[in-house]
């Protein structure tokens, strides 16, 4: 059972690696469209990713119970142990990506906050951004 666990948070996981790199390819080609169209599918990856790791812990925590004084290492068989090490692989390789992606992100969005503001002049009002005035050039004229 904890096989069939650790193999499917895997599969998950190697999933959203995919879908993330995706993501990074289409940012930097403005394909805003399909990075919101996968958002959904990351969404259901990420709760079934979840729950098989609650599973994962809790298949664990009751094996350790059953077997107290027994380390970890003699509890679970060479499989389980591989998968452990590749499920801990691509939570770090995730993690990677995700950090490629957020980079891209907030340079992206500096870079369409700062192309706004020279378009459409603001400036702060306490705590508020507000359009100044000399925005009337935005005026269409025909």
């Amino acid at each position: 059972m904890l096989k069939k666990y650790l193999e499917g948070a895997v599969s998950d996981l190697q999933e959203l690696i995919l879908l993330t790199e995706n993501d990074i390819v289409d940012a930097k080609g403005a394909e805003h469209t399909a990075i919101f169209e996968r958002v959904s599918q990351k969404e259901r990856l990420m709760d079934t990713f979840e729950a098989k790791k609650k599973s994962i812990d809790e298949y664990i925590t009751k094996k350790a119970a059953a077997n107290s004084g027994v380390s970890l290492d003699q509890l679970l068989d060479d499989i389980e142990k591989a998968y452990l090490e590749e499920l801990k692989s691509k939570l770090l390789e995730l993690k990677q990506v995700n950090r490629r992606y957020a980079r891209l992100v907030v340079s992206v969005g500096t870079f369409y906050s700062s192309l706004l503001e020279k378009i459409v002049p603001t400036e702060m009002d306490g705590y508020e951004t507000v359009i100044q005035q000399s925005a009337s050039f935005l005026e269409l004229k025909g």
